[in-house]
């Protein structure tokens, strides 16, 4: 049984003038899953972000959370959410444990004692500091203990690792894991390649404010890259239909193939075969992300 779907938009569209921040945007993101946001700057994350929470209003298409309309219905949306924005600004007069009073406050004060241990023993803050005082990594860390704190089923990360130490984005990659575990959604919008294959679930990546492919995770973790060279140049054109494997790239008498079946079967199989060499190996996030953010990755808009 699937998991109900939490954050749904169809159609969702920004647009300023004769320029679009973000065009038809159509998806569903569910209940306790991670979902990866992937694109350069401009591509439509961060827009996205903001109509999701009702602080903007659509040019067209619609949002839900839990149900909610996300622009007619933001206030109840946002009690829903909890919200780490890519740009801080926290009152530097306020010591790191003031300023998460003053946000758990917001909630009637639920989920300050977590916050505050999450501050102090996880991200290893003093919270007795002014936050004037505080560097751009460490005002990153009190955000997201509170984020991390707030008593919601909705986290939605904007680059919550930008600013952080290495061991810090190892805290907060476990943090979101955690946070999975107990059944919360999160969203996590990055940069960093290997932290969104890491910790998502499903990835969406964006172009120019268009949705353009989204992956499943746990589908490509499964998937195995074979380099193939065959003896006498007897290259099959085909395979049988149980390996899982399509061709990727021809090149002489070797073959580049994916495979996405049972081990078992392709071991079989190749013992069958010609084979003169082999490679096996996997395919990482970079190189899904670089057809359609790589020098040879197709512009649609242009042709």
């Amino acid at each position: 049984m699937q998991p109900q779907s939490l954050i749904v938009s169809n159609g969702l569209t920004k647009a300023y003038g004769p320029t679009y921040a973000l065009r038809d945007l159509s998806l569903e993101i569910r209940q306790g899953e991670v979902y990866g946001l992937l694109g350069p700057n401009g591509s439509g994350k961060t827009t996205t972000i903001r109509l999701w929470l009702g602080l903007m209003r659509p040019t067209s298409g619609r949002a839900t959370i839990f149900g909610f309309d996300c622009w007619q219905s933001g206030l109840q949306v946002r009690r829903l959410v909890s919200y780490l924005p890519g740009e801080l600004r926290m009152p530097g007069s306020l010591s790191g444990l003031g300023v998460l009073k003053f946000l758990s406050g917001l909630r009637d004060g639920e989920g300050l004692d977590r916050a505050a241990a999450i501050a102090e023993k996880v991200m290893k803050l003093d919270l007795r500091r002014k936050v004037r005082k505080y560097s751009t990594g460490m005002k990153q860390k009190l955000a997201l203990a509170q984020a991390f704190a707030d008593p919601v089923d909705v986290l939605i990360l904007d680059e919550p690792t930008s600013a952080l130490d290495p061991s810090a984005r190892l805290d907060v990659l476990n943090l979101v894991r955690e946070a999975r575990a107990q059944g919360q959604t999160v969203v996590f919008s990055g940069h960093v390649l290997s932290e969104v294959e890491a910790i998502c679930d499903r990835v969406a990546i964006l172009r120019r404010g268009r949705l353009v492919h989204v992956e499943d995770m746990h589908a490509r973790r499964r998937l195995r890259m074979l380099l193939i060279r065959f003896a006498d140049g007897r290259t099959p054109s085909v395979f049988p239909e149980e390996l899982g494997l399509s061709i990727r790239k021809t090149e002489g008498p070797a073959l580049l193939l994916e495979h996405r079946g049972e081990l078992g079967p392709l071991l079989q199989w190749l013992g069958t075969v010609p084979v003169e060499d082999l490679a096996i190996g996997t395919e990482d996030l970079h190189s899904l992300y670089n057809e359609y953010h790589g020098a040879e990755a197709v512009d649609e808009d242009a042709a």
